[in-house]
């Protein structure tokens, strides 16, 4: 969906506008026909911004008075920005910090929609049967705090938007994408298992285990879908491709291909449980922290599936781009940069 050339176009602000995935929202918005504006932080590189019709704002997302320019005749706001430099108290505070001067400066400035980027990990997975299609209406975390500081920061800001927008009578969407997956993006993740540089996997075997991805292009149409539609307002959508592939199927597709000469080693999940569980123990006796609990392990891989009918039904959102073309295109990219 473009918007209409004859009429003043709308004025998006993109936070976290260098990202993997705000810069690509950037490209989008633009070919679409938006007028855009990125927020970035004055210490990232932003060639790659100047290069496009978009006008740069530079700003700190804890502090709310280096926010403000940002949001001058803004009609949209798309959130995306979230604290990634580590796994720390520091980095959790910052984003809920951030998020809540977003809310704060939308409903200042009278926004007409302020459009969320949240995860599926603010589901309570570790509760969830086997097998389970996780809509929306599916129970969240009751323990964040145990998922690591990334999950427990992106509940509470979610939190927040919700609580706060529909206090405030700010328009919102809430969008929570899976594993995003893409160009320039992570093409090994946690949830896969354990790698020594690319010369050595360690891949978690839990037999059929499907992996939640979610092309970045697609996620990008479901995002601009969000920006354009009344009937989106006040809603929270799942935002996970239909074609499902597991562990294995992903590394014969993509990693073998990318890494012929590498070592993939399938490690059984029952016997890591018991490891973690020994190591839990271990190191309790001691006191110190575990390197990895038995409560993330599971929430990492417990074998459910995420519904994105809804988001289907209401926005006619449907992929663009299948599983197989998007491995594809990661392929190229990744030899291409491997070759240069």
């Amino acid at each position: 969906m473009s918007v209409d050339a004859s009429r003043n176009p709308p004025f998006v602000l993109v936070t976290g506008g260098t990202g993997f995935l705000g810069f690509r929202i950037v490209q989008a918005l633009i070919d679409k026909g938006y007028r855009v504006r990125a927020l970035a932080r004055k210490t990232s590189k932003t060639e790659h911004l100047k290069k496009l019709s978009v006008e740069i704002c530079y700003g700190d997302m804890t502090d709310q008075a280096t926010l403000e320019p940002a949001f001058v005749d803004i009609d949209f706001v798309v959130h995306t920005a979230a604290d990634t430099r580590g796994d720390t108290i520091e980095s959790l505070n910052a984003t809920i910090n951030g998020t809540q001067n977003i809310v704060s400066l939308s409903k200042k400035y009278k926004i007409d929609k302020l459009i969320y980027i949240s995860s599926c990990s603010v589901y309570g997975v570790s509760e969830f049967r086997k097998g389970q299609a996780v809509e929306e209406n599916a129970p969240l975390e009751r323990h964040p705090e145990k998922r690591g500081f990334y999950s427990e920061a992106k509940l509470k800001a979610e939190k927040l938007v919700l609580d706060s927008a529909t206090q405030e009578n700010i328009p919102f969407v809430c969008l929570r994408p899976g594993t995003i997956f893409g160009e320039r993006g992570e093409i090994f993740t946690p949830m896969m298992g354990f790698s020594l540089g690319t010369e050595l996997f360690i891949i978690i075997d839990n037999r059929n285990f499907v992996l939640p991805l979610v092309y970045i292009d697609n996620l990008v149409d479901a995002i601009i879908l969000a920006v354009g539609s009344s009937n989106s307002t006040g809603k929270t959508y799942n935002v996970i491709d239909s074609d499902r592939i597991t562990k294995r199927e992903y590394v014969d597709a993509l990693l073998r291909k990318l890494y012929p000469k590498a070592t993939f080693l399938y490690f059984p999940y029952s016997v890591l449980h018991m490891i973690v569980h020994l190591q839990e123990i271990m190191l309790a006796l001691v006191k110190k922290k575990p390197f990895l609990t038995r409560y993330r392990l599971i929430s990492s891989q417990q074998n459910i599936v995420y519904d994105s009918s809804k988001i289907r039904k209401e926005l006619g959102w449907e992929p663009s781009i299948s599983l197989r073309e998007a491995i594809g295109k990661v392929l190229e990219y990744e030899k291409a940069k491997k070759n240069n």
